[in-house]
């Protein structure tokens, strides 16, 4: 799955390399994942707004609840991934300069 191709500040690495390149694809958006559980299939709307229904009808008790605290948890862990490009991180000292322009 590509994601992240379609926004300016993209932690997706490959986009950083189509803008370093100067290049912008027509890019494809898409507001559902094709999604397959043992009850069915269906097309899911991306965002954690309508998973609650997908919740309520598919996760039983609980798992609305249970979501919005794994939700609340992961959300340092989101921040700082969506803070720092891939293309910044390396293995020597010219990591400082790279690192430094994030904050």
């Amino acid at each position: 799955m590509y994601s992240g191709f379609s926004i300016d500040r993209s932690p997706n690495p490959l986009k950083g390399i189509f803008q370093i390149i100067g290049e912008e694809p027509e890019w494809i958006t898409y507001d559902r994942w094709g999604t397959v559980l043992p009850e069915g299939r269906f097309a899911a709307k991306i965002g954690p707004e309508e998973f609650g229904d997908v919740l309520k009808k598919y996760g039983g008790d609980g798992a609305e609840e249970e979501f919005a605290a794994l939700m609340k948890r992961m959300e340092p862990l989101s921040n700082a991934a969506q803070a720092l490009t891939s293309l910044a991180i390396r293995e020597d000292v010219g990591a400082l300069l790279t690192l430094g322009r994030y904050p």
